[in-house]
Parts: structure tokens; sequence; C-alpha cells
């Protein structure tokens, strides 16, 4: 009797630590603040054409998450993209290295992409001794956002714990099939903090790579195309616009409930707020406001256009 209590007391108290210690991840896991979009830096990245598709991007010398959106050629036929939409590939061979002299580009690219998080996740990307005696420097993640998406973009991650850049600047290319165009590659940063399993996450369709956060404007996340936005100051009606122009009500809106603005009809004085719905424009009723030219450039920035 007493061995089976004794095998009884273990077992609890093995379960109560593995509980605790799974507490403590958790607990940590939360604590981790992401950063505020509007403090993303877009990186100057410059064409080089080289003849490798190599690109110069100026990150400083600084340490933090390197965050590299690559979209398909517009001009070109992108054989290669369509290629790896039908193989359903998980990373391609993109190099990067910490000098733009192509003649030091020896051995394995300084810094690879993975498109496997869990093994990031144990090693933190640095790379073993036997990477390392291959010329490694330094792994990132790569993620393709949705090959069901005939517009679908690579988004890619490294954490650079430390300047390796004796300028700051750091070359970027291969896969000479893949980029063939200037404009393709568009860079960014978030200083001192490794970001990159994060970025990861937010790289698919309706994600938010290479920001952390959904663009929040008040109540609301701010949607590409919005013109605007109204606020309700006092209760009044939503209003419904049939085929044959007459309004029709549907429901009351309440104080201080706020709606996308899409549209407004200006001779009916009507601010369309989605799905056939208007509000009426009566100064004393709502607010209506337009978005700030921060939060239009973290809108553009989201949707690869800067």
């Amino acid at each position: 009797m007493k061995k089976v209590f004794s095998i009884c007391m273990k077992t609890s108290s093995l379960l109560f630590f593995m509980l605790f210690c799974q507490n403590g991840l958790n607990s940590v896991e939360a604590a981790t603040t992401l950063p505020d979009n509007h403090t993303i830096e877009q990186l100057e990245v410059k064409w080089l054409n080289d003849g490798k598709s190599g690109h110069s991007i100026d990150v400083g010398n600084r340490k933090g998450t390197l965050l590299i959106r690559i979209d398909q050629p517009k001009v070109e036929r992108n054989v290669e993209w369509v290629n790896w939409a039908i193989t359903n590939v998980k990373a391609v061979g993109f190099q990067m290295y910490p000098t733009l002299d192509t003649s030091k580009h020896v051995g394995s690219s300084a810094f690879g992409f993975t498109g496997y998080p869990d093994g990031y996740a144990i090693d933190e990307g640095y790379p073993d001794k036997w990477a390392k005696e291959d010329g490694r420097l330094k792994f990132g993640l790569i993620k393709f956002s949705d090959f069901r998406d005939p517009n679908y973009y690579a988004g890619l991650a490294i954490y650079l714990d430390k300047p390796y850049s004796n300028d700051g600047k750091y070359w970027f290319g291969g896969m000479t099939y893949a980029l063939k165009e200037p404009g393709q590659i568009k860079a960014y940063f978030f200083p001192n903090q490794d970001l990159v399993l994060d970025a990861y996450d937010r790289t698919k369709t309706g994600g938010t790579f290479p920001l952390m956060n959904k663009v929040m404007w008040g109540k609301t996340e701010l949607w590409k195309g919005q013109l605007g936005k109204v606020t309700i100051k006092k209760p009044v009606t939503l209003w419904k616009r049939l085929d044959n122009g007459k309004l029709e009500k549907v429901r009351d809106l309440n104080q201080g409930d706020e709606f996308r603005v899409y549209r407004y009809l200006g001779e009916e004085e009507l601010y369309g707020v989605g799905s056939g719905m208007y509000v009426k424009n009566i100064p004393s009723e709502i607010i209506y406001e337009t978005p700030s030219k921060k939060n239009l450039r973290l809108i553009r920035i989201m949707n690869g256009e800067e």
C-alpha cells in the first residue's frame, strides 16, 4: 500500500511540475510584446544589374529583424513562380551576403532561409558547426503567402543579432530565373527584436507581413480602399438603398459605433458603409474622418505597394 501511495505521489508531483512549466512557458510567450507598426523602417533597395540578380539592401550597422518581400515579375514571364506554385515548395535558394563584392561570395550563402519554423524555434537561426565550416553565419525563414493566389509573394525574415556588414549593406539575390526586374524586392526593418517566427506566421492570404499587427484605427481595422469612417454621436438609422433608389430602414445604430466608409453619394449625402448600407450625413449625429497619412502608408506597405 505504501509503495502504491509513493508511486501516486511521484506521478502527481511530476504532473504538477509539467503543468507549472507549461504555464510558465505560456506566460513568457504572452509577455512578448510586438512592436508598434509605425516603428517599421523601409530600407533602401538597389538593383545592381550584376548578372546575378543582385540587390543592395542598406540595413546599416545595427541589429534587428530584416524583412524582405519578393513579388513576381510584372513584365517578363514568371515561369519559375508558376513552377513553385505547382510543386508547392517550402523554400528556394535565395542568397544573402554581408558584402556587395561578389568575388567574396564563396561557399554556401552566408545567410540562408529555411521553410521550417520548428527548427528555427530550436536553434534560433544559429548554424551548427558543419554549417559554420561551410560559411554560414545565420539562418532565417521563408514562406510563400498562398499558392492559390496567382499574385502570391515570398516573405523572408532573418534576425541579425549583430552588424555583419562593414558598411551596413547586404547583397541579396540569386535565383536569376525568379528575380528579373527592378522593384521586385522590398525590404523593411524592426530594430533590436527577433520577430522571425512572428513574420512567418503573418505571411499568408489576409496576413499582415511585413507588419506585425493589423492597422487599427479606433475600434476598427483600416482596410485597403477604405475612404474613411463614421462614428455615431447619437442613435441613428442604418439604411439600405433599394434598386428604385428609395431607402429602407435596417436597424438603429448606437452611440460610439464606428463603421468603415467605402463611398459617398454626394447628391443624397449618404456614406456607404458596405453591403449596400448607408448612413445619412447629418453632422449633429455622426462624425466623418479620413485616415492619417501614417496609417495609409502602413496599408501600402502591407499590400506590397511601398
